[in-house]
């Protein structure tokens, strides 16, 4: 039987967050994590999928029961995983609007909500004793960091995927004229792309998007229409990479940046163009706002404290800091 101090149960999402909790694991208990993807990532292992999808969720199942573990971090549920017994031990971390279980998440003695928008539909399901609040995205500071040489950035980027409520923020600027360049889904499989393609650019791996933020000045984060508080991923991980930040506010985004202090704001469609252009004629406040921002990142919204606060009480204190932080 496999031993380990943290089993990580995990889709190993195109974003990159599954990896990028695994790498804090591995950071904090170096050899003594596993992770177990609940999405096949072999061609056998999705042909298995596709012919019996429950029965491969039940396979996958019986795989965490044959795992020791003190502490076990699942990041989203199925409902193959009510047939866990409800443990201790079990902790699980809900993103991307989740929906209350009808079974109440019974495996999982805490529950968090990376967006606490939703916290209120999931306290009712699990009650305020599971119930365990707002476990944020974060960055990871050896992957999330800025480009050794960042040239001459010049304008502004995007990168994110197709969403109605990004095409009406991107469809305001292109109509004043302001030349984005955004890359994700976009490229070739929407009007937008099609209207004004010198502004659309394939989607970039994970690993490139420090290179891409390197060459602009500016990050515009609008965020997904299913984001009710809070905010995503990137605005961490730009400030990891160092680029000055727009973002789409929020309720709640004052928890994590200082709005126009750490990070810019708008919070009006309309907005966004005066901002954009401001912050392009003033470099110097953007990278002020940068360096704000990645002094608060670095102190407070790594995966590392996030795991620390998780795991709290599973794993000793002393283990889940990581050295020289």
């Amino acid at each position: 039987m496999q031993r380990v101090q943290v089993l990580l149960v995990a889709k190993p999402w195109r974003g990159g967050l599954a990896r990028y909790v695994f790498q804090a694991l591995q950071d904090l208990l170096p050899g003594d994590v596993a992770w177990i993807p609940t999405y096949p990532v072999g061609a056998a292992d999705r042909l298995a999928y596709v012919r019996d999808r429950a029965r491969w969720r039940r396979a996958l199942v019986a795989r965490i029961g044959a795992v020791q573990y003190r502490a076990a971090l699942f990041i989203n549920h199925f409902p193959e995983l009510d047939g866990l017994p409800p443990d201790d031990r079990h902790v699980l971390w809900l993103t991307d609007g989740p929906e209350p279980d009808a079974g109440g998440f019974m495996p999982y003695h805490r529950v968090f909500v990376s967006d606490p928008g939703y916290g209120e539909a999931i306290r009712g399901a699990v009650g305020t004793r599971r119930y365990a609040g707002e476990l944020a995205f974060a960055f990871h500071p050896d992957i999330h960091r800025p480009q050794a040489d960042r040239g001459r950035p010049e304008g502004f980027c995007m990168i994110a995927n197709r969403d109605v409520k990004r095409d009406f923020h991107l469809g305001m600027l292109l109509a004043v004229g302001l030349r984005p360049r955004v890359y994700g889904n976009y490229f070739l499989r929407h009007p937008l792309a099609l209207r004004h393609p010198g502004c659309f650019r394939p989607r970039v791996s994970n690993d490139a998007m420090g290179r891409v933020y390197a060459r602009h000045a500016l990050s515009l984060n609008v965020h997904a229409r299913v984001l009710r508080e809070g905010t995503n991923m990137r605005s961490f991980e730009c400030a990891g990479y160092g680029v000055p930040q727009l973002i789409e506010y929020r309720p709640g985004l004052e928890r994590h940046f200082e709005p126009d202090a750490e990070v810019a704001v708008y919070r009006e469609p309309g907005q966004a163009v005066d901002a954009v252009r401001g912050l392009l004629a003033d470099p110097r406040r953007a990278r002020e706002l940068a360096a704000r921002a990645a002094r608060r990142a670095l102190a407070e919204h790594t995966y590392h404290h996030r795991l620390a606060r998780a795991l709290d009480g599973l794993i000793s204190a002393a283990r889940l800091r990581r050295p020289g932080h």
